[in-house]
């Protein structure tokens, strides 16, 4: 019955666009690395990370009874489509991911619902783990730049979660592949990176996108050069990436960057009201941000121009 159901939900999930299933008991331990890390204060001043913990590290807390936890992965563009100065992630480049998503999530739930699951669904939403359950079930392993890598793939994809109570058969976890590679740690312009772990204190993502703070560190503004919001600098020198360009990879067109985004001008950028901003990037997930910090990120991205002459 339990095979049936996991054959089901993979064939929904293809029909869905999902590039990729796996399935980890919701039961196994994720050992004390995530608390060193808050202990350490790595994260920052994102304090919802210490206080969803005890959930993000017991699944129960999330939904009674789960046995199960689903990762799926979504393909997002693996190349760069802006066109004027001030680079863009590229998982930011097109639609919202989270409400893009959140209707084909729901879609599944119905699936696993048919076989008698309670679920509850999660985009980079929720307390879960994803990048150690995705390890776990076998979908990449955890690279050194700490996001999951997936042999033939790359790094380029959303994890999506599902929970759920039915006890679906599990996938086989995958060794690591980084091998004697070390060119995200080496390539980081912040040094961030330390052996899969990333110091959000200097992380350019963390001070274009989640930093609440008004101003940078002098160094940090000096290390964003062209990076307007996220930084994908790991990504791009990563060797399993690399392998990736030329070659045709299946993209949601949602997720592709508007003309409109691709070829407006900083200056532009910079002029938008908040009223214009918000319509700008309506469906956009910069528009989270607020147009104060995309506009702080521009001033320091024309303050570093200003300094290389």
């Amino acid at each position: 019955m339990m095979h049936a159901a996991r054959q089901a939900l993979e064939y929904a999930a293809t029909a869905l666009g999902f590039s990729g299933m796996g399935v980890a008991a919701a039961s196994l331990p994720q050992g004390d690395y995530l608390q060193q890390w808050l202990n350490s204060g790595m994260h920052a001043d994102m304090e919802w990370m210490q206080r969803h913990l005890p959930a993000r590290l017991n699944p129960e807390l999330v939904l009674p009874g789960v046995r199960s936890v689903i990762i799926l992965t979504y393909e997002y563009a693996g190349l760069d489509s802006r066109r004027q100065a001030g680079r863009i992630a590229r998982y930011a480049q097109g639609e919202d991911y989270h409400k893009l998503l959140a209707s084909k999530l729901a879609d599944l739930d119905e699936t696993l619902q048919f076989y008698g699951g309670a679920q509850r669904c999660f985009t980079d939403s929720g307390p879960v783990s994803e990048r150690f359950f995705a390890m776990q079930a076998g979908l990449g392993w955890i690279g050194r730049n700490g996001l999951l890598i997936r042999p033939g793939k790359g790094s380029y994809c959303f994890l999506a979660s599902i929970l759920t109570t039915l006890e679906l058969p599990v996938s086989t976890p995958m060794s690591n592949h980084c091998g004697k590679c070390h060119r995200c740690e080496q390539a980081c312009p912040t040094q961030a990176l330390n052996n899969g772990c990333c110091d959000a204190r200097r992380c350019l993502s963390y001070w274009t996108i989640e930093s609440k703070q008004s101003d940078m560190p002098p160094d940090i503004a000096t290390a964003l050069r062209d990076r307007l919001y996220g930084c994908d600098i790991c990504q791009e020198v990563c060797p399993w990436n690399q392998l990736q360009r030329g070659k045709a990879r299946r993209v949601d067109s949602h997720l592709l960057m508007p003309a409109t985004l691709a070829h407006t001008p900083l200056q532009e950028l910079e002029m938008l009201r908040e009223e214009d901003f918000n319509s700008f990037f309506a469906q956009s997930p910069i528009r989270r941000i607020g147009e104060k910090h995309l506009k702080l990120n521009i001033r320091h991205l024309e303050t570093d121009s200003e300094n290389d002459f």
